[in-house]
């Protein structure tokens, strides 16, 4: 019954974590619709839903990976399980990124046109490997298949690919946020702002 208890408290704290990302990611690609884009900082409260869901993950994780070594010596030599936990040490330091460089780089107030390379370099490498980090080590946590039939290296090249797929996605939204007024001749851009106008105008909410 404990293990049942904990598993379910993992599964809710993961969900609300999830849950804030993904509102979170909506509300920026709504506002990348528009012209003259200012990213702003995720909320206080968003922020402190995701730190509180990470603390909690930490603490029944701990507490399943005990359970699974008391009843399976072996039970850390699971590849699949060795890479997930690799792989929330570098979320939980990719965390501290995050706040240290990039919510201070979205608190400036200025338009995604007027940011250096750098900033853009670091808001699309760490909010990319944020998003992936936090979907692949939840699906890790379900893809059961994967139990000792899976290479170390497999899972974490598969982190990497799906890292590689979201920063393009990143990079090409912070291409769409930096217009700041349509062209003359309509590009992919101005019509990709047009088509998603409706949505757009989600980011005053």
């Amino acid at each position: 019954m404990v293990i049942t208890l904990l598993v379910f408290t993992h599964l809710i704290a993961t969900c609300a974590a999830i849950g804030t990302i993904v509102l979170t990611d909506l509300r920026l690609i709504a506002r990348a619709m528009g012209y003259r884009v200012v990213i702003p900082p995720p909320e206080r409260l968003e922020t402190r839903i995701v730190t509180v869901a990470l603390m909690v993950l930490y603490l029944t994780g701990v507490a399943l990976v005990a359970a699974g070594v008391q009843g399976a010596s072996d039970y850390l030599t699971n590849p699949k399980l060795q890479a997930k936990l690799a792989l929330v040490v570098l979320l939980t330091l990719n965390a501290f990124i995050l706040h240290l460089w990039v919510f201070p780089i979205l608190g400036r107030a200025r338009t995604v046109s007027r940011w250096k390379r750098r900033d853009r370099l670091v808001v699309a490498a760490s909010v990319s490997l944020s998003n992936s980090l936090w979907f692949y080590c939840a699906f890790l946590g379900v893809a059961r298949l994967w139990n000792g039939t899976v290479s170390l290296g497999f899972v974490l090249l598969v982190a990497l690919m799906v890292w590689a797929v979201t920063l393009l996605m990143a990079h090409v939204l912070l291409v769409v946020a930096s217009r700041d007024a349509p062209q003359v001749r309509p590009d992919w851009i101005d019509s990709m702002k047009a088509s998603i106008s409706d949505f757009s105008a989600l980011r005053d909410r």
